[in-house]
């Protein structure tokens, strides 16, 4: 792989987790008007509809098979479906750094699944840059303190549940990106997963009070729809094309990093030593990472 073909697989997995991270601290101010079957209704039915414009914009279409339906198929149902709807319902029963240190967990289950499926080994050096980079996540998650109360176990095991959905989402799409590209694979991908949510969030959808929903939560579900969805997903897959999954998927530690960010410039909060300290070991793991995944 050339230098510049890696350059661009690791600025496009940078983009999608910088995405996400806003996503994230967006998604939460949205749900506190809207509920959340009507936001995965119209992520769903918003990404779909778009994506398939832009296949359809360069011909794609022409060129899918039936066998390329049924190859999408897993890849809709795991990264859409089972993701779509297990982060937007956790993310309503938990905390925010509950959610956290959950969702950055992605890259251990990416990696194991990568490992058993043979598409990538076990080395001393990249196991030590995750437990790096775990370790950074946790201080920052542990920096606001954890609150083990009962009412958040529902939400944790629910947002396990969407991480490893995606961790399975990654790794089985590697070869299918491989032949049909990052496009036609997402497009795809969303077209057999999506129908589910709009079939679950059809009723939550029409009986929404969107009158009564501020400017400020419609922005924010549109952020979610066409970054959020559309482009931080196109961007993850265009990387998982170029480099190995487990690579694309430590950048997911920063996630919490930009998040926080955002919390402290909009919020007005103060950065804290343990945030500095554990940015610097979650950079430090992803880089050890990287390193090692490419050399």
């Amino acid at each position: 792989m050339t230098a510049g073909r890696a350059r661009g697989a690791y600025l496009a997995a940078l983009g999608a987790t910088v995405i996400w991270g806003i996503n994230y601290s967006v998604a939460k101010r949205v749900l506190a008007e809207i509920d959340p079957l009507a936001v995965a209704f119209v992520r769903a039915a918003g990404s779909a509809t778009v994506f398939a414009l832009l296949l359809a914009a360069r011909r794609g279409f022409a060129t899918i098979s039936r066998a390329d339906l049924w190859r999408a198929a897993p890849l809709g149902l795991l990264g859409i479906t089972a993701n779509q709807f297990l982060f937007i319902v956790g993310l309503s029963h938990t905390s925010a750094s509950h959610s956290g240190i959950l969702i950055a967990m992605l890259p251990v289950y990416v990696l194991g699944l990568s490992v058993l499926s043979r598409q990538e080994s076990l080395t001393l050096p990249r196991t030590a840059g995750i437990a790096v980079a775990l370790a950074g996540v946790a201080l920052v998650a542990l920096e606001k303190g954890i609150d083990f109360r009962s009412e958040y176990l529902k939400g944790d095991l629910i947002t396990i549940a969407a991480g490893l959905s995606f961790a399975c989402y990654t790794v089985a799409g590697k070869p299918v990106l491989r032949d049909l590209g990052a496009l036609r694979t997402t497009t795809l991908a969303f077209l057999t997963g999506a129908p589910a949510l709009i079939v679950l969030g059809s009723g939550p959808f029409m009986r929404q009070p969107w009158a009564s929903v501020s400017t400020t939560a419609l922005y924010g579900l549109g952020f979610m729809v066409f970054l959020g969805t559309i482009s931080a997903y196109l961007l993850y897959y265009f990387a998982v094309s170029r480099i190995d999954p487990s690579q694309v998927a430590a950048f997911m530690y920063l996630q919490p990093l930009v998040a926080a960010l955002v919390a402290f410039t909009f919020a007005g909060e103060r950065l804290t030593r343990s945030f500095v300290v554990g940015g610097m070991l979650v950079l430090a793991g992803v880089l050890i990472t990287e390193r090692v995944g490419s050399s």
